[in-house]
């Protein structure tokens, strides 16, 4: 794995371990964090716990293409668009536009910061490897 492999790997088991940190007060303390990100509390909580499963499940999708970007190329790509791509534009516009409330700008800034460093390091991977590819093998006589 070339430098820019490693560097996207690591970047998405770190975007995994920060995503751990919504998920599990989404799950187990939905109201403390609701309340720490000055959001209101729905009723019935359940919504807010369901979210919180739904991001571990995502996260779990990110492995593949953290242990190998190379193998599991298609979900080195599919962690990006549509997840972290799509993630942070849903909650910025449901927040700018839709008037919701601002706590759910912290998962658009999480997401457009994973996002934006994985779609680099990934796309200067691929190409780094596209290349080694491409180069003729010498032979010797």
């Amino acid at each position: 794995m070339n430098t820019y492999a490693k560097w996207f790997s690591r970047v998405t088991w770190l975007g995994i371990i920060v995503n751990m940190f919504f998920v599990i007060p989404s799950c187990f303390f939905p109201e403390l964090m609701l309340t720490f990100l000055h959001m209101h509390i729905p009723v019935p909580i359940i919504w807010v716990r369901a979210a919180g499963m739904l991001l571990f499940i995502i996260s779990a999708f990110y492995i593949p293409g953290a242990i190998d970007p190379y193998r599991y190329q298609a979900t080195a790509w599919i962690s990006i668009f549509p997840s972290r791509a799509f993630g942070s534009t849903f909650f910025i516009c449901a927040v700018l536009l839709f008037g919701q409330d601002k706590g759910f700008l912290s998962i658009a800034f999480v997401d457009l910061f994973f996002g934006l460093a994985e779609v680099i390091l990934l796309t200067l991977a691929m190409r780094d490897q596209n290349t080694i590819a491409a180069t003729p093998v010498k032979q010797f006589s």
